[in-house]
């Protein structure tokens, strides 16, 4: 018996188990389990093998191995021949075939009692004849189904004594393996169960609910009387065999078998029953008899299907070939059942592969109804058309799977004449059976023509079948989380030419794409489809659209590479007829009459469906026979002239509203950017049009069949040729397409006005607002109605510039966010700058008063600041919409159109306000790292969330490149030549002079560390394998792997033939590399010489490729040496920089090249291969185009760029110069990035122009501050910079402008400042070690006087000068050397040899006293120590209690930390409250890899005065909840009402008040940080005054952030 299961995502109800007996070489067989099959088909099974409590995990499916010489690779797992023993077939769920798609369903199939797995089902136990495997796989209409086989214990001839088993445990056995088993990727199968018990136990009525038929072969449902028999013979058997309970569960009258029958009968009817019964005896013994006879065989229900079968109990579900009839008669129900399901588009898939299925959706961007252009289109096809296709020779060459290699089908056609409903069909048909995916291009909406989604929408349809490209293309690491942005090419390259035509399959994949002539860029995907020939599987493509001179000509140069065969659609004359033969057939008029219809619709047609669809419903509307007359004799041949009658009768027919109405509606049909649904379009009628009571009836009427309703309720033209005609016309219906525009930009716009006005009327009644559903579509599409407008009137223009004059902007920025459409903003930008270019030009004809460049001027200034609210804003807008109104104005320029609006003309005192910053304008720098003075920076690559820094002393630093925080200091402790990251970004190797050390990004631990060759120095190292193996290429012409997979990996030479070719041009020589790059996925290798010239070769095999000559133009017949070279990311391409600075692109295949003028110096490209960049000796970078090879950037900044390189995501670019690591974010890629093709129309025009929008930036980089003290009061506040510069800020000037104090004469970095507590004195440590000490005084009308008071030179530790403190009278000195501490009284000389004091005190953080000015702090983990200033006399000690973290926070940093010792605390910084009433210690507890983060506040008055006495040597800190532990990233004090402030783990500015309750008194935020503002130094240099002012560095200047909320 076979169960038949489908696989739902929602499941379906199932049948009852029942047994089947079938015996091979026994003396009956009982009845058997029928098993169920997943997804849509039905499940053939029997029984299931015993289940035991000694199961302790989920048994993993097995596979039958299969014969190579008879089974498809990949497709069905063989056995041996000949089973030399039955009984040792595999016991429980075997898959036996797997196909390659997707399969629909699962067939299972169970044997009887005395049967097994496999020799059941084979013809002599020869298992060449075991059909399931051998034959059933190869069959068309079932091979796409996965077949398995169940066995099971029930051998009734065992000796030993009976287990207790009945057909109930079988049948648990059966659904427990059916949920738990696993195949090979782990996919969890859930084949269904006996179905009665999966009804009736929760446990696994899911896969009961998945069972859709079930075949029983001579399955004894009322029993059998030779049960007693069996169990008698088994009893006296000499051989010891024992009853058994199953088979007394199968004689006739069982209980058993009574109770399984009232049960099914119940839940029958909810599957497909097939019962097959045998007609001939079985010998037994000396006796011949029917085993299971016809009524103990079949049910007897309504629905049940039954069929005899030429067969005796043994040879009923054996066979002796294909052609055996019984074999044909369960083919053929199988096939039925499969094709059945397959129909309804269900599949088998799991947990895993449904969640793989939701992330595609995710990464691929794919809408949800897909699908709904097919069902659209299909459900007006009507029956008995279309299928003369399926006869047409070139059709059927075209679906020929024995036609080896990819072919392409043009099928092409005049409009309306039926190629959408033609390709409908085309579609169902190759569905039933085949691997099919489509897509349909649609006109009318602009959202369908994009290439992008196309080629996203057909790699989704062939993940959800080919299970194996889904599981490669989930590994796949992309730079975004999602491709919505990519565009077609780098989509084509990455997913189908790297994934796709690299995989091996036999099943052929039929793409079916319509309506091309409607694609943006239709010739593209033509010219895309060349790389179909490279596939290493066959890949059929129909492509349908109207025939166009540049199609004829881009498919006449795609037919030199792929097979292509036209398929002209000329005569569609037969479906017509068969069309409206079928409509007519209801009419009530003679038979002649009807023929004589048929006829001249047919005629009239012209061959044009639409024509005739359209013509019939005249003529159905009429009653008469003088009514029909009249009608066929008006009705004008061909669509133009119907389309002019159509028009001519809604004039006629209507009032002149109701066809300004119908003019309106029509605008709407032919411009709007989308489909609006009726209800968009009722409330994108109001308030100009009164409220319709039946809108479909309206637009019927008033338009007439120019549109229609579509099946998801959209109003869409009936044709493109009908858009057409209504553009064209000049009647009251016409529409035209810019005044369309026009006023659905104007009503947009208007909308959105009248909703922020809503917002502001609270009295406003809800039933008078405008509904959302417009006002979504208002948010999303009033910039593409602005981009098709043309520039002659003023009216767009000034209602723009009123919308972004008030707060309906910001409002609309918030729409944006809740419906997860920012990127809107970028496209918005595009809209706008084109919109001022076409007014500009159209400016330069007219006269200058008329011109409104306030506007423009306005507009221009919006366009920049959407694109950098976007980048510096975005994720803070996604996490808090609503900042857009307070928190983001004040950290923009001061010349943004954001800022000068909502925070300079604010109402004063503002809540938020940032002073000391003197940015004007929106700058592309994000940060600037620097990596100490004495550092030199060689290299920089980037992974995932991360970016590491090469620097000289072989060290590497790791940043997040989000906060720009150091993660880790990797030290390598040799010069490093090459490194790079895996491509999971978990990762890194370093090449270095002796050793390859790769290393954990997350630990910092080495992970491997392997020996280099002698002498043998790496160009270029590259993770490849899966992140399995590590290559380089070196300077001894070697290509070298080393397999991380073994214990301890080493260095082997990967092929010795690799880069030895000798001969260079026409003489011999020796080449020595000098530069190496590996293509992406390490196939091919490009060598760079000093002596010869650029080659490629392939690594496997070894072959040389080509060589690189140079352009004649520039070298005439020679070649010019390469200075650097890498790989286009996507493409087979190389880009490099010839000696002198000259770009070039190069395709060793065809030997084309490009060069480009240049005077480059280092080069990169982006990850997704749309963008280079280069830097020259200037210092300035440009970026470039790939595709048109066209600069569309320059940033110029000074000092020489080092190394360069994009993010993972291509929207920054990070570069090396000197010791510092510069992040800029250019408007250029915040552009491209918000480029989905939604902005077509901005696209096309963009490209047509690509130098034409080449922007120029210059970076102020300042230097940058390095130390900030704050004098006691908060007035005077002192920095320090890199360039050695003291200078000095006063907080009682609004303007925040540094003063210079001094500068040192070394012009190094300003390491520690401090002053004294009545500010006269200033503390200073330079890097070089050289500590002094100046009297500074601010004199009325004389500005700032300096005099040296103190200068001592030290020997700097390798710790370097720690700290710096200067007592409060400004008469002691205090330096932290290392773990020397000494303090200098000032006054006396320097040189004495008693003039200081110092000790030893490692592992400290020192702070003075808050309130007693003549003691000083020392901190360590463990305890606190009290100091005197004078002679540094330690006078009492303190201990803290011990630092654990609570259990509540270690659950956010490991499952365990707390049952770990801590193995290191430090405390990374401790200061007091500018109040002096608290001090703190923020501290970092170590237990192994494990980190924890634990903030200690204490309060002053715990520590005694001086010479005060006390009996605890105890410090307890203030309790602070975990919850709020949890939060704080830096603690930044304590101000009055005891309210601790701290900038949390996304650097928001928060307070929470001291022993508060958490549970009732919530943590306030009050703003955030910029991203740009998070560079992880200037963080450590941040400070809280005692009034909430917030001092932070940024950029060289010190921002104060006042904000009224921390405030008060």
């Amino acid at each position: 018996m076979w169960n038949i299961r489908k696989r739902l995502d929602k499941d379906k109800r199932k049948s009852p188990t029942q047994t089947a007996g079938e015996s091979s070489q026994a003396v009956f067989s009982p009845p058997s389990i029928p098993p169920p099959l997943t997804s849509t088909a039905k499940d053939v099974r029997r029984a299931s093998e015993p289940f035991t409590d000694a199961v302790s995990k989920p048994p993993r499916l097995e596979r039958l191995g299969s014969s190579p010489a008879t089974v498809r690779p990949s497709s069905t797992f063989g056995i041996p021949s000949q089973t030399a023993d039955r009984r040792n077939d595999p016991l429980g769920l075997i898959v036996i075939h797997e196909p390659e798609t997707l399969p629909p369903l699962d067939i299972i199939f169970v044997h009887g009692l005395g049967g097994t797995s496999r020799a059941t089902w084979a013809k002599g136990q020869d298992l060449e004849y075991f059909w399931p495997q051998k034959w059933l796989p190869f069959e068309p209409g079932i091979r796409t189904a996965r077949i398995l086989s169940f066995g099971y214990n029930a051998h009734f001839a065992a000796t030993g004594p009976a287990p207790i088993t009945g057909i109930a445990d079988f049948a648990r056995d059966l659904l427990y393996s059916m949920k738990f088993a696993k195949d090979e990727q782990l996919e969890e199968l859930e084949i269904g169960q006996a179905y009665i018990l999966g009804q009736n136990d929760e446990t696994y009525s899911s896969i009961a609910s998945s069972i859709s038929a079930i075949l029983f072969l001579a399955t004894p449902h009322r029993g059998s009387n030779l049960a007693d028999l069996l169990n008698r013979i088994l009893s006296v058997s000499i051989f010891n065999h024992s009853t058994k309970l199953y088979i007394s569960e199968l004689k006739n009258g069982s209980q058993t078998i009574e109770a399984l029958n009232d049960q099914f009968r119940h839940i029958a009817p909810k599957i497909d029953i097939f019962s097959f019964y045998e007609t001939l005896q079985t010998s037994i013994g000396p006796k011949k008899m029917l085993v299971v006879d016809k009524a103990s065989a079949t049910l007897g229900y309504p629905d049940e299907i039954s069929k005899s079968l030429d067969a005796d109990h043994h040879t009923v579900c054996k066979f002796e070939n294909t052609q055996d009839s019984n074999y044909i008669s369960i083919r053929n129900a199988l096939k039925t059942l499969v094709t059945t399901i397959r129909s309804t588009g269900q599949s088998v898939l799991g947990v895993q592969g449904r969640t793989q299925i939701e992330e595609l959706e995710i990464l691929l961007a794919v809408s949800e109804n897909y699908q709904d252009d097919l069902k659209f289109f299909h459900k007006r096809w009507s029956p008995g058309t279309c299928d003369w296709i399926l006869s047409n020779p070139s059709f059927n060459k075209w679906t020929d799977e024995s036609e080896e290699g990819s072919t392409m089908l043009w099928l092409h056609a005049l409009p309306a004449s039926g190629k959408s409903i033609l390709s409908s069909f085309v579609i169902s048909y190759l569905l039933e059976e085949s691997f099919c995916v489509y897509y349909f291009f649609r006109f009318g909406d602009q959202s369908k023509r994009s290439l992008s989604t196309c080629l996203r929408t057909i790699a989704f349809q062939i993940a959800e079948q080919l299970p194996q490209f889904r599981r490669i293309l989930k590994g796949m690491r992309f730079s975004a989380k999602t491709m919505e942005k990519t565009d077609a090419r780098t989509i084509w390259e990455k997913i189908f030419i790297g994934i796709l035509f690299k995989m091996r399959f036999t099943t052929t994949m039929y793409w079916i794409i319509d309506a091309l002539d409607e694609s943006d860029h239709s010739q593209l995907l033509v010219e895309l489809m060349q790389s179909i020939s490279d596939a290493a599987a066959p890949i059929k493509v129909l492509l349908v659209s109207r025939q166009t001179p540049e199609l004829i000509s881009t498919f006449a140069r795609l037919s030199i590479v792929v097979p292509v065969v036209y398929l002209p659609l000329e005569d569609t004359k037969k479906d017509i007829r068969t069309y409206v033969e079928k409509e007519v057939q209801y009419m009530y008029a003679p038979s002649q009459f009807k023929s004589q219809m048929v006829k001249k619709l047919v005629s009239g047609a012209g061959g044009s469906f639409l024509w005739a669809s359209l013509a019939l419903v005249e003529v159905m509307k009429c009653n008469t026979q003088e009514d029909l007359d009249k009608t066929l004799e008006g009705i004008p041949s061909g669509m133009a002239q119907l389309y002019q009658r159509m028009e001519r009768r809604i004039i006629e027919n209507t009032r002149p509203t109701d066809q300004k109405l119908g003019q309106m509606i029509l605008t709407w049909a032919a411009c709007s950017r989308r489909p609006l649904v009726l209800k968009e379009l009722a409330q994108a009628l109001q308030p100009e049009f009164s409220v319709m009571l039946d809108l479909t009836f309206t637009i019927s009427r008033v338009c007439g069949q120019f549109v229609v309703i579509d099946s998801t309720d959209q109003l869409v033209m009936v044709h493109q040729t009908a858009r057409d005609h209504v553009i064209a016309t000049e009647s009251a219906l016409a529409v035209n397409v810019t005044e369309g525009h026009e006023k659905l930009f104007v009503k947009c716009l208007s909308v959105l006005e009248e909703k922020q006005q809503q917002r502001r009327d609270a009295d406003r009644r809800p039933n008078n607002q405008t509904s959302q559903r417009f006002v979504s579509y208002a948010t999303t599409s009033w910039a593409y109605h602005l981009n098709m407008t043309f520039p002659e009137s003023d009216a767009p223009l000034l209602l723009l510039s009123k919308f972004l004059k008030g707060n309906s902007v910001l409002a609309w920025i918030v729409s944006l966010v809740h419906q997860n459409q920012l990127k809107v903003l970028v496209y918005s930008s595009k809209s706008m700058n084109l919109y001022v270019r076409r007014k500009r030009a159209r400016y330069a004809a007219t006269n200058p008063l008329l011109h409104r460049l306030e506007e423009l001027d306005l507009l221009e200034s919006w366009a920049t600041d959407f694109l950098k609210l976007l980048g510096k804003f975005g994720r803070n807008l996604v996490a808090n919409p609503t900042s857009i109104y307070q928190h983001i104005p004040p950290f923009c320029p001061k010349n943004s159109m954001i800022y000068r609006q909502f925070e300079q003309h604010a109402s004063i005192p503002h809540w938020l306000s940032v002073e000391g910053v003197s940015q004007l304008v929106w700058d592309d720098g994000l940060a600037r790292l620097s990596l100490g003075p004495e550092s030199q920076t060689l290299a920089v690559v980037c992974s995932g969330d991360n970016f590491a820094v090469l620097i000289t002393a072989g060290l590497i630093v790791l940043y997040n490149s989000i906060t720009f925080e150091i993660k880790q200091t990797l030290t390598h402790a040799e010069r490093v030549c090459a490194m790079s990251f895996s491509s999971c970004s978990n990762l890194l190797v370093s090449y270095g002079f002796r050793t390859t050390k790769v290393w954990s990004v997350n630990t910092g631990q080495i992970v491997y560390q392997i020996r280099n060759p002698l002498g043998s120095r790496a160009f270029t190292i590259k993770f490849s394998a899966g992140d399995t193996e590590l290559l380089i290429g070196s300077n001894d012409r070697l290509i070298r792997v080393a397999r991380l997979k073994i214990t301890n990996p080493v260095w082997s030479i990967l092929r010795q033939a690799l880069l030895k070719d000798d001969t260079a041009l026409d003489r011999p020589v020796h080449n020595v590399p000098w530069r190496i790059a590996f293509n992406s996925d390490a196939s091919y290798v490009a060598v760079a010489y000093r002596g010869s010239p650029l080659c490629v070769w392939a690594m496997d095999p070894p072959e040389l490729i080509a060589r690189c000559m140079r352009n004649q133009e520039y070298a005439g017949n020679s070649w010019t040496v390469v200075d650097q070279v890498i790989w286009h990311a996507q493409s087979e391409e190389v880009l490099g920089l010839y000696i002198g600075g000259h770009v070039f692109r190069w395709n060793p295949y065809d030997n084309s090249q490009q060069e480009l003028q240049a005077e480059a110096s280092i080069l990169a490209s982006s990850p997704e291969g749309n963008f280079f960049v280069i830097g020259d000796s200037k210092g300035t970078i440009k970026l470039y185009n790939f595709h048109h090879f066209a600069l569309i950037y320059q940033l110029s900044c000074e000092n020489m760029i080092n190394d360069i390189c994009f993010s993972p995501d291509s929207k920054r670019l990070y570069d090396l110069r000197g010791q510092f690591c510069n992040i800029w974010e250019p408007n250029a890629l915040l552009r491209v990035d918000g480029t989905s093709e939604q902005d077509s129309e901005v696209g096309s025009e963009m490209a047509s122009i690509p130098t034409a929008a080449v922007s120029e930036a210059f970076a102020e980089v300042r230097e940058q501050i390095t130390a900030v003290a704050t004098q006691y009061q908060g007035r005077h506040c002192a920095i320090g910079n890199e360039a050695g510069i003291v200078s000095v800020i006063d907080s009682l000037k609004g303007d925040y402008v540094a003063i210079q104090l001094w500068r040192s004469p070394v012009m190094l970095s300003i390491g520690h400042l401090d002053w004294s507590r009545d500010g006269n004195y200033l503390a200073c440590a330079e890097l070089t070690g050289k500590v002094v000490v100046k009297k500074v005084r601010l004199e009325d009308g004389l500005g700032w006087t300096v005099a040296p008071l103190f200068e001592v030179k030290l020997k700097v530790s390798s710790e370097g000068i720690q700290q710096v403190l200067l007592s409060s009278d400004g008469k002691k000195l205090f330096v932290k050397n290392g773990p020397s501490v000494t303090v200098w009284p000032l006054g006396l000389p320097s040189s004495s040899e008693n003039n200081y004091v110092s000790v030893t005190s490692p592992d400290t953080k020192w702070i003075k006293h808050p309130t007693d000015s003549a003691l000083l702090f020392a901190f360590s983990s463990s305890c606190v120590r009290t100091y005197l200033w004078d002679g540094l006399s330690e006078i009492s000690v303190f201990h803290v209690e011990r630092l654990t973290p609570s259990r509540s926070q270690e659950a956010s940093q490991t499952s365990d930390f707390t049952d770990k010792p801590v193995k290191v605390a430090t405390n990374s910084r401790v200061f007091s409250s500018f109040s002096g009433s608290h001090f703190l210690m923020d501290n970092f507890l170590t237990t192994g890899k494990d980190q924890a983060h634990l903030i200690c506040l204490f309060e002053t008055s715990i520590v005694p005065p001086l010479h005060a006495t006390t009996s605890s040597t105890t410090l307890t800190p203030v309790p602070i909840p975990p919850e709020i532990q949890q939060k704080i990233e830096i603690p930044l004090g304590v101000l009055p009402k005891q309210r601790l402030i701290f900038l949390d783990k996304d650097y928001w500015m928060c307070s929470w008040r001291l022993g508060a309750n958490f549970a009732t008194e919530k943590v306030q935020k009050y703003y955030f940080l910029p991203k740009d503002w998070l560079n992880a130094e200037c963080l450590n240099l941040c400070a809280l005054l005692t009034d909430g002012r917030f001092l932070i560095p940024n950029n060289g200047e010190l921002a104060v952030i006042k904000c009224a909320g921390v405030s008060h």
